[in-house]
């Protein structure tokens, strides 16, 4: 069987002073067989030059766009346009991976391929070598829902996708956020595709300062009507698929959710209950309206309402020397 063409894909946002990790593990990788797509979405740390000195230095294909920022969503979009591997490996621009890590992704590609599967996904580890959050219960073909809903994996897991089936699954970009869930791409390609899942880690999760991204305090209106889409379009089509594996606190929150949502973004009650699609769904989302709006007119900090916390969020940052980072 023939090897496997990959497209690393990289958007970077003002990185300068993390990128040559990423750099670092392509120019090392035992597999050669791979082109690097860097996307810069207008960063201001001059990482320009730095770039391009990359591209010259590589012994891979090498290609470099700039942009406005317009968040992270629409250069992956982008980046799927100029694409030319069989399998996407999304590479954040403060990552560092294994230099035999493409080498095993094009062995267990050519274990596992098949129409009906998407890519691959492996996990995690710190910089201590340990792993990020859980396991996979098994190893081999799953589907997202098996892993996510009914096992509750907690881990942060990386991989490499199809390009064709990637193309299949955009981000929308009709929202004038920088900012837009990847579960939307991911949830819509695992309800559609198995994935292979090995117990290996083969990528460091670092935890600089200023390298962890939060949405939070974005309360436009802009940022809630497109909350208000993921919100809807979980309800409708997520759900369905795995409500038995969801608490019944899950789903009232996220009901709830909806709904301040749609208060914060000046949606209107009309809207949302004609957009809903089962029966069911609207009418718990009736029976929810009053005192959604109670929590929004009194500003409600209901404990019910905070997601957990994944455990790997939350572990110490470790302290290194100048020389690992």
């Amino acid at each position: 069987m023939e090897s496997t063409f990959f497209t690393v894909f990289t958007s970077v946002y003002n990185r300068k002073h993390t990128i040559h990790r990423v750099w670092e593990s392509l120019i090392n990788q035992t597999y050669k067989n791979f082109e690097w797509i860097l996307i810069d979405n207008g960063s201001e740390d001059d990482i320009g030059p730095l770039l391009e000195e990359y591209k010259t230095m590589a012994d891979f294909p090498v290609r470099i766009y700039y942009q406005e920022n317009m968040g992270k969503y629409r250069a992956f979009n982008r980046a799927l346009d100029f694409a030319q591997g069989e399998l996407v490996i999304p590479a954040d621009s403060d990552d560092w991976f294994e230099f035999n890590t493409i080498e095993r992704f094009d062995e267990i590609w050519k274990e596992y391929k098949a129409d009906d599967i998407a890519g691959i996904t492996v996990l995690c580890k710190y910089e201590d070598g340990s792993i990020v959050g859980d396991k996979f219960p098994l190893e081999g073909v799953s589907c997202y829902k098996e892993i996510v809903f009914k096992h509750k994996i907690d881990a942060e897991a990386w991989g490499c996708v199809r390009l064709d089936v990637l193309k299949k699954y955009r981000f929308p970009t009709n929202f004038d956020v920088k900012y837009f869930p990847d579960m939307y791409v991911w949830g819509r390609i695992g309800l559609n595709y198995k994935t292979v899942f090995i117990n290996e880690p083969l990528r460091i999760y670092y935890q600089d300062s200023g390298n962890q991204i939060t949405h939070a305090k974005d309360i436009s209106k802009e940022f809630m009507r497109m909350k208000n889409f993921f919100t809807l379009w979980k309800i409708n089509y997520m759900f369905p698929e795995v409500k038995k594996y969801v608490s019944y606190k899950e789903y009232f929150r996220t009901f709830v959710f909806l709904w301040l949502t749609a208060f914060r973004s000046g949606i209107s009650v009309a809207y949302i209950i004609k957009n809903l699609e089962k029966l069911d769904s609207k009418i718990v989302a009736i029976i929810l309206l009053f005192p959604s709006y109670l929590i929004k007119i009194f500003d409600l900090q209901l404990n019910f309402l905070r997601r957990k916390k994944y455990k790997y969020q939350v572990k110490p940052k470790l302290e290194f020397n100048e020389q690992n980072v």
